[in-house]
């Protein structure tokens, strides 16, 4: 699989509140910023805010980290095992459905290893020809099995996508120098981004926008990736690129689709991560997201002073209080996870388009907060939709400008290649002579359109739900909002929705 790969700044500030960013930071390969190629083949650097990295490195490698520090810190007070959940139980009381527990399988002589961690994420298990099934009880059942999970649509109100988005075809070319090191890098492919950044000092992964919801046979792919991936890097890198795919099994994919959040419909289970919704690859804020899903989850969930008491009534208050939590976390978590999801399916739209790529670098090059407004934004230190917002306009507003004045980079170069900076008696004749030019004025005219056309349905899937005002675990919600829902999504798309993870 590809997952997991890269942690914004943002992320490694959510794990240091609990202790935990040196479980990225000792594993993997700075991150200082970005790197984007323009059309013209010439690089935009994008770092950082000062103070802060980010980390690229082997998802396994990750994986392991935090599993050892959770051992190592909480070990007295948890109890390892390493199985496959098969079911999650619940049953209904006083009329509502409430989740109590789960099922799940692991080897019969399963035994906590003495030495942990020591080798990939899935430990291997002792020899046995048998599986035994165990039934695990909690007044709380936690989700955070991805975007393919298979229980989420079971368990809360979820649209899966009527098809997939694209898809990233990714591969690792071994011993090969990146243009800017500590940083990623896009590319522009012929027909979408081209991303790359290193995991480890002999490996860059490589990633690649397929835009189609069906992918071809092996043979295709590589020679897709030969023939319109590789001549759109430096020859460093496409030589790393053309020599991986040589093999087949050496090329990934990971699908891509498009949905709202989902929301938990039945008492005493939720969703965090991917299970909760997801967001293009692109800007890669998958962990980043759910780094800060899981502190507001434990955040809310802080206040109740114990989960388990004998006292039957009391439990009834904590079951309610525990309600109570799931539904404060569900309703203000697309605070943080709607800007880092809209930022990555508008930049994936930008960068896809040329117009708007354009516009998108002119921004770039004004410099100042039009590149540290941004890289905040992408880095997940500022998941603010108003920021979002603002720098969104300014980027469609300018390029508009642009247009009108024939600025930027519509003003032609220098002798030096360097871009042609007009003055304002330049730049108010072109504005005079905009309006003589259907062509300019169609240009701009739709420049404005498409940018409103991508950011207007996004901020609808991400940030307008009618749980924010409804409980969607009462008998409305389960008995007749959600019943009606499944039967339209089944006549909009006879083939079912496909749930994917990213």
């Amino acid at each position: 699989r590809i997952v997991g790969e890269l942690l914004q700044p943002g992320g490694i500030v959510a794990l240091k509140q609990v202790g935990m960013h040196e479980c990225a930071l000792k594993i993997g390969m700075n991150a200082q910023g970005y790197a984007v190629q323009n059309d013209d083949g010439n690089w935009v650097p994008l770092p950082f805010k000062e103070g802060h990295k980010g980390v690229s490195f082997h998802f396994g490698d990750f994986v392991q980290s935090l599993r050892r520090n959770v051992w190592d810190t909480c070990k007295n007070n948890v109890e390892m095992v390493q199985g496959i959940v098969t079911d999650i139980l619940s049953e209904t009381v006083s009329g509502q459905e409430r989740v109590y527990g789960i099922t799940y399988t692991r080897s019969s002589n399963y035994k906590v290893p003495s030495e942990p961690f020591l080798q990939g994420p899935d430990m291997p298990e002792e020899e046995s020809s048998e599986r035994v099934t165990i039934t695990a009880k909690a007044p709380l059942v936690v989700m955070c099995d991805g975007g393919s999970s298979k229980f989420k649509g079971r368990f809360a109100h979820y649209r899966p996508a009527g098809q997939y988005h694209s898809h990233f075809v990714g591969l690792i070319a071994k011993d090969v120098e990146l243009p800017f090191e500590e940083h990623g890098h896009v590319f522009l492919g012929q027909n979408g981004p081209i991303l790359s950044y290193r995991l480890d000092p002999n490996e860059v992964r490589v990633l690649a926008d397929y835009k189609c919801d069906e992918l071809p046979k092996p043979e295709q792919l590589q020679k897709w990736l030969i023939e319109e991936v590789a001549p759109r890097m430096n020859p460093a890198m496409a030589k790393g690129v053309i020599a991986a795919a040589q093999d087949k099994r050496n090329i990934r994919s990971m699908p891509i689709a498009q949905y709202k959040a989902t929301t938990p419909s039945t008492a005493g289970v939720i969703g965090i991560g991917d299970n909760a919704n997801q967001r293009h690859p692109l800007t890669g804020g998958g962990m980043t997201c759910c780094f800060r899903d899981a502190l507001l989850l434990a955040d809310e969930l802080h206040r109740i002073p114990d989960f388990r008491v004998a006292d039957v009534a009391k439990m009834v208050e904590v079951e309610q209080q525990m309600h109570d939590a799931i539904l404060r976390y569900s309703r203000r978590r697309y605070l943080h996870s709607s800007c880092i999801n809209i930022l990555s399916w508008a930049l994936y739209s930008v960068f896809s388009n040329q117009l708007m790529r354009t516009a998108c670098f002119d921004y770039f090059l004004l410099g100042g907060d039009c590149i540290s407004g941004p890289m905040e934004l992408l880095a997940g230190l500022n998941p603010s939709p108003s920021t979002l917002l603002r720098h969104y306009s300014r980027v469609a507003a300018n390029g508009a400008y642009n247009v009108i004045t024939l600025s930027g980079s519509y003003a032609g170069k220098n002798v030096d290649g360097s871009i042609k900076i007009l003055t304002s008696e330049e730049k108010r004749r072109n504005a005079i002579a905009f309006f003589l030019s259907p062509r300019r004025i169609l240009k701009a005219e739709y420049m404005l359109a498409y940018a409103v056309y991508v950011f207007a349905p996004l901020v609808v899937r991400e940030m307008i739900s009618i749980w924010r005002f409804i409980d969607p675990m009462d008998a409305f919600a389960i008995k007749v909002y959600k019943p009606l829902e499944s039967s339209v999504m089944r006549m909009l798309h006879p083939k079912g929705g496909r749930p994917v993870s990213a």
